[in-house]
């Protein structure tokens, strides 16, 4: 019962927007910073095994989730049903499209077009870089990457944030697992941090970003500074 209670009012909380002055909340606005020339932008640009980060404004909930982004997507490219042996259960949750990204919300983990993914107000576009892994194999690497995604479409959401627990994804934890085989490489590791009032190992959206991974795309609203204070952060911690 109070696990009901609590995923149903984080689910709620999510879509509260906040403003400082003069202060009043808002619920679920559809005004974003992203505009629709960047989103063509990253349309053209993403590639299959894409790491997928944004943020909003003045949302309530990133007041709670430490750093300057709050969600984490994987891009899966074009996605074809009839290509793929599901379970019947899975059926109905596969999204078939030209663009394709799968995350975690409250819903739990889905599908769902990069066009309505990109509807934000703060986005950056992650790549594995041929720097950082010379030798790698990216297209057979994604192969595994896209089965491991599969495998975990249509689990709730860990409001718990618990990662040594996989029976339920937040949106980090999906990416991570889908990942976990290199992320190390790319300076990704679990840190100690307290969210919703407990304390964990975990990752946090701005975690991903290191100077290890390609920066594909950032939106005009997020800014060069704030991505090299994120990078440099994330540095200093991993040194």
């Amino acid at each position: 019962m109070f696990s009901s209670i609590r995923n149903g009012f984080l689910k709620f909380f999510g879509d509260i927007k906040v403003f400082k002055f003069p202060f009043f909340m808002l619920y679920d606005p559809g005004s974003y910073k992203v505009k629709g020339h960047e989103i063509r932008k990253v349309i053209d640009s993403l590639q299959p095994g894409d790491i997928m980060i944004r943020g909003y404004s003045n949302y309530l909930d990133g007041f709670f989730i430490p750093g300057f982004f709050s969600h984490a997507g994987l891009y899966l490219g074009e996605t074809n049903k009839k290509d793929l042996l599901l379970p019947e259960v899975l059926e109905s949750k596969f999204y078939e499209g030209r663009q394709v990204v799968i995350h975690s919300m409250a819903e739990g983990v889905f599908m769902e077009d990069a066009i309505t993914f990109c509807k934000c107000d703060y986005l950056v576009i992650l790549r594995r870089s041929a720097d950082t892994e010379p030798d790698a194999d990216f297209a057979a690497d994604f192969k595994n990457v896209y089965q491991k995604a599969l495998k975990n479409l249509g689990k709730g959401y860990d409001f718990k944030f618990d990662f040594s627990n996989i029976g339920n994804l937040s949106c980090t934890e999906l990416v991570y697992v889908c990942n976990d085989d290199f992320l190390s490489r790319y300076e990704v590791k679990l840190k100690p941090r307290r969210v919703l009032f407990s304390k964990r190992n975990l990752l946090i959206p701005d975690d991903f970003i290191t100077k290890a991974f390609q920066i594909v795309f950032a939106s005009q609203s997020v800014g060069a500074e704030r991505i090299q204070k994120i990078i440099n952060k994330n540095t200093v911690y991993n040194g």
